[in-house]
């Protein structure tokens, strides 16, 4: 029987993979440590792009009825392409760590303007918090677009693992709610499905990544029942209709693979415009882990041109 090592690009083996395996086995048994570590790793990662020409700004927003204050970080990048067009990114980490600071976030800022949003976290705060901060911040940011000098009609709402399945919800919670204009959805290794059984569930997850321990764990911290409604876990829906056109990245040794496959299933069958890339022998956080592989670089390419022509 084949293993994971035995499908796992070379290149994509990460340079500090004792530093990940501590990180995730935190996510099992001490939820506060896992969220300085990553804390620490993004504050690293950061310090490592260099000054950012431009500016960032933070803010908070009204929560919706009877929530909290959102905090927000705005990143604005001299030149960028399409400074009226937005990125709403909802972080990683499994919705029970990271932060407002995601480094991750200076990739797309040349392009458009990236707002950062501080949802809230499990288990202090069980779905569908997350997406109802989300939701929040884009009824805001559509209300008051003049206010952000940005344009209303060119909200996208994206993010990565965690992050990606709250704006999948965001995006549901939004067509249930309000109906805001979105012009598409950027969902990277998206944590739509609290499900996940199948075949490359069964492969033995090296400690570094993301297995079906840390996902069985995360998800228990998260969902609000052990049947979740569909602004927790997204594939839940009973409808996907009426979404905004999306845009799918995972790799092919990822956890969330195959829900993602199905994701986009999903949306196309509700007519849905959907574009889905897989990339084979890549695990979750490839592209993060090892960005100047070669596999990364395509990937990080292929999410630039999917963002631009979500701009306006």
């Amino acid at each position: 029987m084949r293993t994971f090592e035995d499908y796992l690009d070379p290149e994509l083996m990460p340079a500090a993979p004792e530093v990940l395996g501590t990180l995730f086995s935190l996510v099992l048994t001490d939820i506060p440590a896992a969220r300085s570590l990553l804390l620490q790793l993004n504050e690293v990662a950061e310090s490592m792009n260099g000054a950012f020409d431009g500016t960032i700004d933070e803010t908070h927003v009204p929560g919706l009825e009877g929530d909290p204050d959102i905090r927000i970080r705005i990143y604005r990048q001299t030149n960028a392409s399409s400074p009226q067009s937005t990125l709403i990114w909802l972080h990683g980490g499994g919705c029970v760590m990271g932060s407002v600071a995601d480094p991750q976030i200076y990739r797309y800022t040349d392009i458009m303007t990236v707002i950062s949003v501080e949802y809230r976290l499990a288990p202090e705060h069980r779905a569908p918090a997350a997406a109802r901060d989300a939701c929040a911040v884009l009824e805001y940011l559509h209300a008051n677009a003049d206010k952000f000098q940005i344009d209303r009609d060119g909200l996208v709402l994206g993010g990565v693992s965690g992050g990606a399945g709250v704006a999948a919800c965001a995006a549901l919670m939004n067509r249930d709610r309000s109906n805001v204009p979105v012009r598409g959805q950027f969902l990277l290794s998206p944590m739509v499905d609290d499900k996940i059984e199948t075949p490359l569930s069964a492969l033995r997850f090296p400690e570094w990544a993301w297995s079906q321990d840390h996902n069985r764990t995360a998800w228990s911290l998260y969902a609000e029942t052990p049947n979740p409604s569909p602004y927790a876990a997204a594939l839940r829906a009973q409808s996907f209709s009426g979404l905004p056109p999306a845009y799918l990245m995972c790799g092919g040794l990822d956890l969330f693979r195959d829900a993602t496959i199905q994701y986009a299933q999903a949306l196309m069958g509700a007519d849905v415009s959907a574009e889905l890339a897989i990339y084979p022998g890549a695990p979750h956080g490839f592209d993060v882990m090892s960005p100047m592989a070669k596999t990364s670089l395509r990937a990080i390419a292929h999410q630039r041109d999917a963002l631009q022509q979500f701009s306006l």
